[in-house]
């Protein structure tokens, strides 16, 4: 494992070294959680501004999200349903960029700058190779993620709790959400995007590939705006469960067709 450890501790200075990179890095998910935060204050401006308009909203909101808020008065279900609708969703986008930005450059760009075959003749194991690899986009990925995590809760939280008698943001399956649902699906993520790597000629290809994985999470969103996935306490268990198992059937995948001699073919 500590051989994994170095090749991420290497790839890890090199991104360091490269301004461009860490520019996107730090930028482009805080321009999406203000973007997030600023929807969503116009949205609830403009509701509590516009109260004759609730009761049509609401009319037009999956049945599944509306059983869910049964408790709380219209405004406080106005107040919720953005951020329980698009919320968890927009969650898996920010990773799924993120670690896109680095695993283009894994084995495509061993591949460019010639120094594939120096890396694949060194004294380690395969599953040591792969998992150096996994490392080196999903650790700042993730933390990216997270930090992202506390800036929108914060947001989300002083738009949202002064509307309720007591705070009810961030609840129980948003935290569980992002603290396992969100590295379960980075390391999936991640193992696509080695594949995709390991197969191509150039990073531009593999950056270009690597965009077709956005698809999945689109329709994620799609189907949670529309209601027919839910991230709720019922379902968690099962997603947790779905995300655990593709991981290791990419992993082992992973190790069966990273082999060597195919990376020099």
């Amino acid at each position: 494992m500590k051989k994994a450890w170095h090749i991420a501790l290497k790839e890890w200075k090199e991104i360091l070294r490269d301004f461009y990179v860490l520019g996107i890095l730090v930028l482009l998910p805080l321009a999406m959680v203000a973007t997030l935060v600023v929807l969503i204050y116009f949205y609830m401006t403009f509701f509590l501004q516009n109260l004759d308009k609730i009761q049509l909203m609401l009319s037009s909101m999956p049945k599944a999200y509306l059983d869910g808020l049964s408790g709380y008065s219209d405004i406080q279900k106005v107040a919720i349903l953005p951020i329980k609708i698009i919320g968890l969703p927009f969650f898996l986008l920010i990773p799924l960029l993120m670690s896109g930005i680095i695993t283009s450059d894994s084995f495509a760009g061993e591949r460019e700058r010639n120094t594939l075959e120096a890396l694949l003749t060194t004294p380690i194991r395969d599953w040591e190779l792969l998992v150096g690899k996994i490392l080196t986009p999903f650790v700042p990925a993730l933390l990216v993620t997270w930090t992202s995590f506390l800036l929108l809760t914060k947001g989300i939280a002083n738009l949202i709790n002064p509307h309720f008698l007591s705070p009810i943001f961030p609840d129980m399956i948003w935290i569980v959400s992002v603290a396992l649902v969100v590295p379960l699906f980075l390391v999936g993520t991640v193992l696509a995007e080695i594949l995709i790597s390991a197969r191509v000629s150039s990073v531009k290809a593999a950056s270009a590939l690597n965009m077709l994985l956005a698809f999945p999470v689109l329709a994620v969103m799609l189907m949670q705006s529309t209601g027919f996935v839910l991230f709720s306490s019922g379902t968690l268990p099962w997603i947790l469960l779905l995300l655990a198992s593709l991981d290791a059937i990419l992993f082992t995948v992973g190790l069966r067709s990273l082999r060597r001699r195919g990376l020099l073919d």
